[in-house]
């Protein structure tokens, strides 16, 4: 009960953080005032495009954990990989850095009967191969736009640059989990009872015992990784395909603006660069660094067009509807699980 108070608590105040960090953008941008005028001469077409766009990151998102699940496990109705994907991103959404969507994803695949060994190791491919991804979108975004994203926009250079590094430490973990899990035990350990003595971590042999069984998780997805080699490269080009879709809204909304100064490689790196910018951010959702992230990265993009007004509707459709369809999801199955239990109980 405490737990569950605890998090309502943190839930709230991150709502309310998220509100404030709009509001006061919103005070700042001297756009405000036309916000009435500009939503009735904002291109509808390009608005539906940017739907489209987001129905196909949430069904690719879903595709890839189908493609993972068919080769580690058995080929399941894709329905399934849907909901459960939908659920990850929803309470992905819900909890600092993403954390909270993994286990959720378990949760729900073990409720269709898929072992819990094996979906932890869904995931756990699933995680390794999105971040491969993202390092490969900087690669690639260095490669052909970073000179001019050094001279042009350098405090977006740099921050994007930090995000990069925060996530090519991860997948450089990943790594030497699989060359050396001794080792990756040793130091994580020894840092989890360095920290114990500092009292920043408690309950240490719990937390060690967490961080065991992490390891063994990882070291195992990358073994079926190293046996399913050419799957994963295909696994890998779904996830990149996902966020292409994801990357290219800021693109149409920039349309139904009705400018067309900036190219689609112009926008669609620099939202590549936003979204490394702001994944090290420890609130849920990146609350207050995507909004104020979208004002600094896209402001010189919508010189002539209400920055402030892009980045509620860019908000909205990558981080809000989720929150929705995703509590209606989440609602809907507990009903449904309630119902089949009580059936269940009602047979007996």
């Amino acid at each position: 009960m405490e737990k569950k108070k605890r998090t309502s608590l943190i839930r709230t105040i991150y709502i309310v953080v998220t509100i404030f960090a709009i509001v006061l953008i919103g005070f700042l941008d001297p756009s405000i005032k036309d916000m009435a005028v500009v939503f009735k001469w904002l291109s509808l077409g390009w608005l539906y495009a940017c739907i489209g766009s987001l129905l196909l990151y949430w069904l690719t998102d879903a595709l890839l954990l189908y493609d993972i699940t068919t080769y580690m496990y058995k080929r399941e109705p894709f329905h399934r990989s849907l909901k459960v994907g939908i659920i990850g991103l929803y309470y992905g959404a819900l909890t600092p850095f993403a954390t909270g969507g993994q286990p959720m994803q378990v949760v729900y695949m073990h409720r269709g009967k898929i072992p819990v060994g094996t979906s932890t190791c869904i995931v756990c491919i699933k995680f390794v191969v999105y971040e491969i991804s993202l390092c490969a979108f900087y690669v690639a975004a260095m490669l052909i736009r970073g000179p001019y994203f050094y001279t042009n926009h350098n405090q977006v250079f740099w921050l994007t640059t930090l995000g990069f590094v925060i996530n090519l430490l991860a997948v450089l973990f990943i790594i030497l989990t699989i060359r050396n899990k001794k080792l990756v035990l040793k130091i994580g350990g020894g840092l989890i009872r360095f920290l114990n003595r500092l009292k920043l971590v408690k309950k240490k042999e719990q937390v060690l015992e967490n961080f065991e069984k992490t390891i063994d998780d990882y070291h195992t997805a990358a073994a079926y990784l190293s046996k399913y080699k050419l799957r994963a490269i295909g696994s890998f080009f779904i996830s990149s395909v996902n966020l292409a879709f994801l990357f290219v809204i800021p693109y149409f909304i920039y349309l139904a603006f009705g400018h067309t100064a900036f190219g689609l490689l112009d926008i669609f790196t620099m939202q590549a660069f936003l979204y490394l910018a702001v994944s090290f951010f420890p609130t849920p959702g990146a609350a207050g660094a995507a909004e104020g992230g979208f004002y600094l990265f896209f402001s010189t993009f919508f010189i002539n067009a209400p920055v402030y007004i892009a980045m509620l509707i860019w908000r909205f459709l990558t981080y809000y509807l989720i929150l929705i369809v995703g509590s209606i999801l989440v609602v809907s199955e507990e009903l449904f699980a309630m119902r089949r239990l009580k059936k269940e109980v009602g047979a007996k």
